[in-house]
């Protein structure tokens, strides 16, 4: 196998200029990340295996079979541009292979036609699904003529043979003597032993078996999103019928949660009770309201507050601000929030590894590849013709193409096109003009999320100010509500149905609910007089008079404390002592006073008075009275979101400037010596692949230095297994122990 050396690496660096060093550092931002210290720790960390690992995982399915074409052709020596052109069936179009080589080369993956060792550990024993050369397996090499051996060939071993070559290369047998078309494919010198029970096929024979080419199959160009083609003006309706729909139920939270905030769970997040009456109250199932407070805690509209004795999912500053604004910001707002978010409401419900329930707005739902996947999805969506709803399989091809190795399973790429679906991102399943718009705000173009909004304010219908009240206490708007007439239907009226036109009903109940709002009979017929198109119906006015004469009989007030007097003349005494005015007493009864102050501030004020009280108990007792401790509200715990700075222009090009000049006193890079602890590691790697000896300082347990010449065996997990050349004895040694590396002559 013919690869790259840490040297190569080096030299290659040396050689390439500044601004080379600068893209390269852009294009695979773990490097540097620490600073290295030199362009020789820079190779070492850019040729270790993890971050090869990075760097593929932005590699599309094409890129990564061109790597593996290199990787696999390189058991036979240095690989060009033209063999892989030959090897991938690209005599057509040369340019895909040679374009993709170049990425891979400027990648800092291959370098001289030569692929790092890394590269193919990341890719596995048999890139491209072909065995070892042959010059792995015997010495010397033989190669027998494929193609005349297998004109008079047993069917048996015709089927061994093409099942090994579509891979894997490697098969398994008994522990006895193989019989069949394997025996007489060993005999003739096509397969080989790995072991008693295992056989390959080595490289040649799978090459000349596929006619030269290392892929059966090649995929130059993604798969594209094939899928229904839905109606300009459906898609319109049921985007903005699911925008609307979202914004009225992350209101009806807001409005709901106001005023009496759910508790939150011990470990965090809503209760599964607490969940489904929400979802009673919104008139939809667990899941689909789970999803909604999940939206609104993206938008920063709920959030855990925690108020010194429990925590509470409260309602939170900026909500009030949000409900002020109109309906297409309001939603702008919800989208954008939810494509940059990391969490998962598809998952509550469901559970855990350790067996524990998610639950809404809990911990758990965050993943950072989320939010990255949304953007991904709507990208692919936005990159179709207007109007295409996709199957959830074909988008997943797609994107699956772009980062094979990246790409979530189907079931998540589902998973944000059903939420899409629900905030009207899409509707019918194919993407909508303001969906588009999101997608290229969320780009990084000039879309703002005020032209967001705007997409949206483009489809959606005029609303409508009008209010159609019939003589069966039934009203029908014919279209989308003003914010008016939608604030006036909440406050006297139930809904009964959506869609096309909002029904609505008038009831004891709902006009009670208007007075307990304070509003006045004639005040509210008035208005539901201004909204109708004709006059109101007798018995709409009869029921908001009658309701109106019951409405009040009954007062509630509130008390926090109360002071029993023996006599009527002590109750005026009391009310009229202008030390007490502060407490605000009042009068209920004979010899009965309430005041707002608690139980303790009414007894010292008295005791101040020279009145001569005593604490009365819940059922009439004297009590003692103890001072009780307030517990401080405190504000709500957050965590504060983690940020990743990204280094500029500046920085990159400093870093590299110093990494050069550290490069330049080091002297000849091949010679120098390895400090940084992943650079050592490379460098004992390397050694213990070619066999070679390594000279290394290493910090014993007294803390003083020694110097070894030894002979790398192995590096694995932190720890290096080495022959030491001077006391022929084996030694393991932990590389973070070991301060330089220095490759022998």
């Amino acid at each position: 196998m013919t690869t790259a050396r840490l040297a190569d690496v080096v030299a290659e660096l040396t050689r390439r200029s500044d601004s080379e060093l600068v893209a390269l550092l852009r294009r695979r931002p773990d490097l540097p990340v620490p600073p290295p210290g030199s362009l020789g720790a820079l190779a070492a960390r850019a040729a270790s295996r993890p971050s090869v690992e990075r760097a593929l995982a932005g590699l599309d399915q094409y890129t990564l079979e061109v790597a593996e074409a290199a990787c696999a052709l390189s058991g036979l020596g240095p690989v060009g541009p033209d063999a892989l052109v030959a090897a991938l069936g690209a005599e057509t179009h040369p340019d895909l292979p040679r374009t993709a080589l170049e990425r891979l080369t400027e990648l800092l993956l291959i370098v001289d036609a030569r692929p790092v060792a890394a590269l193919h550990e990341a890719l596995g024993p048999h890139p491209a699904r072909l065995g070892p050369p042959l010059a792995a397996l015997t010495d010397p090499p033989s190669v027998p003529d494929l193609q005349a051996l297998m004109a008079g060939a047993p069917p048996a071993a015709v089927r061994v043979l093409e099942a090994l070559a579509a891979g894997p290369p490697v098969g398994t047998i008994g522990s006895g003597a193989p019989g069949g078309g394997t025996r007489w494919l060993l005999d003739q010198g096509v397969l080989h032993r790995l072991g008693p029970t295992q056989v390959v096929l080595p490289l040649e024979a799978g090459l000349a078996v596929r006619n030269g080419r290392t892929h059966l199959t090649t995929h130059p160009a993604p798969p594209e999103p094939a899928g229904r083609q839905q109606d300009a003006a459906m898609v319109a309706a049921e985007s903005t019928r699911a925008a609307e729909e979202v914004v009225r139920l992350v209101e009806q939270v807001v409005r709901q949660w106001a005023p009496d905030p759910p508790a939150a769970l011990r470990s965090g997040g809503l209760g599964v009770r607490d969940l489904r009456r929400l979802a009673t109250d919104l008139e939809t199932t667990p899941e689909r309201a789970a999803t909604v407070v999940e939206i609104a805690a993206m938008a920063g509209l709920v959030a855990p507050d925690d108020d010194g004795e429990r925590t509470v999912l409260a309602v939170t500053a900026a909500a009030a601000d949000w409900g002020e604004d109109e309906l297409p910001l309001r939603w702008a707002m919800l989208a954008t929030a939810w494509a940059g978010s990391p969490r998962m409401p598809w998952l509550v419900g469901t559970r855990d590894e350790r067996g524990t329930l998610r639950a809404a707005l809990g911990p758990g739902l965050e993943l950072g590849w989320v939010a990255r996947l949304r953007r991904r999805v709507l990208a692919t969506l936005a990159e179709l013709p207007a109007g295409t709803a996709p199957e959830p399989s074909a988008v997943h091809a797609a994107l699956r193409w772009h980062a094979p190795r990246t790409t979530p399973p189907e079931a998540s790429v589902a998973a944000v096109l059903a939420e899409a679906d629900v905030l009207g991102v899409t509707g019918a399943g194919a993407l909508s003009g303001a969906g588009r718009a999101l997608s290229a705000h969320l780009a990084g173009g000039d879309t703002s999320v005020a032209e967001v909004a705007q997409a949206l304010a483009a489809d959606l219908p005029a609303p409508v100010a009008e209010l159609l009240v019939q003589a069966d206490l039934t009203g029908v708007v014919p279209g989308r509500p003003t914010r008016e007439l939608a604030e006036l239907i909440d406050l006297v009226a139930d809904v009964e149905s959506r869609g096309a036109a909002l029904t609505v009903r008038f009831s004891p109940a709902s006009v009670r609910r208007a007075m307990d709002a304070g509003v006045e009979a004639e005040a509210l017929l008035e208005r539901l007089a201004a909204a109708s198109r004709t006059p109101l119906p007798q018995a709409l006015e009869y029921l908001v008079r009658d309701t109106a004469r019951r409405h009040g009989r009954l007062r509630v007030g509130g008390a926090a404390g109360y002071v029993r007097t023996p006599d009527p003349a002590t109750t005026q005494t009391l009310l009229a002592d202008p030390r007490l005015a502060a407490l605000g007493l009042r009068e209920i009864a004979p010899t009965v006073l309430v005041s707002a102050a608690p139980p303790g501030e009414l007894l010292e004020a008295l005791r101040r008075a020279e009145a001569a009280p005593v604490l009365e108990g819940p059922a009439g007792a004297v009590a003692q009275s103890r001072g009780r401790a307030r517990l401080a509200r405190g504000p709500a715990r957050r965590r504060t979101p983690v940020t990743v700075q990204e280094p500029d222009e500046a920085m990159l090009t400093g870093l590299v400037r110093r990494m050069r000049a550290a490069q330049d006193r080091e002297g000849e890079p091949v010679a120098a010596a390895a400090t940084d602890p992943g650079h050592v590691a490379a460098v004992l790697r390397e050694a213990a692949s070619a066999g070679t000896e390594v000279r290394v300082a290493v910090v014993g347990s007294n803390g003083r230095s020694e110097h070894r010449r030894v002979r790398p065996v192995s590096v694995d997990a932190g720890r290096a297994r080495m022959q030491d050349l001077d006391r022929e004895a084996e030694i393991v040694v932990a590389v973070h122990r070991i301060t330089s590396a220095t490759p022998g002559t």
